[in-house]
């Protein structure tokens, strides 16, 4: 049975980096940092990448998100993403119910005064579909926030 750690060593990374930006150069390539506020950067592990994951928190509330990061000696733009799934879970589970339409404004509107993206994970069930509690809840989310004239 092979081990697997969770980093993948540098030059590994930057053959997927490489690899990746050749053959779809206007995508973005994002390394999963872990859990956090991306307050800070743990270059070790998810380095190279053209933004920073914000994954189960909001962005600092003291500083909101440097976009200027110096990683190696070198100034890089580095824009925040926050990811969280709609519900509280990542993969589909029947039980698992989304946030409320109050929490998920919330989290919009920190997310973008704080300058960050909002990124809400909806994993399909088990025939692929997106379900419609989730369906429901991300055409309530727009519905609010363009009430908000956003």
């Amino acid at each position: 049975m092979r081990h697997y750690t969770s980093v993948l060593p540098r030059f590994y990374r930057q053959e997927l980096y490489d690899q990746i930006a050749k053959h779809q150069p206007q995508s973005l390539i994002m390394m999963n940092n872990g859990i956090s506020d991306g307050s800070t950067y743990p270059i070790a592990k998810a380095w190279p990448a053209d933004l920073i994951a914000i994954e189960r928190f909001l962005p600092n509330s003291h500083t909101g998100h440097v976009k200027s990061r110096e990683i190696e000696g070198k100034k890089y733009y580095m824009p925040g993403e926050v990811c969280d799934p709609i519900g509280r879970e990542w993969f589909f589970t029947e039980d698992d119910q989304p946030r409320s339409d109050q929490e998920l404004l919330g989290m919009y509107l920190v997310s973008i005064s704080r300058g960050t993206n909002l990124l809400l994970d909806v994993g399909p069930d088990k025939h692929g579909l997106i379900p419609e509690k989730y369906t429901c809840a991300l055409q309530r989310l727009r519905a609010n926030i363009d009430q908000l004239g956003m």
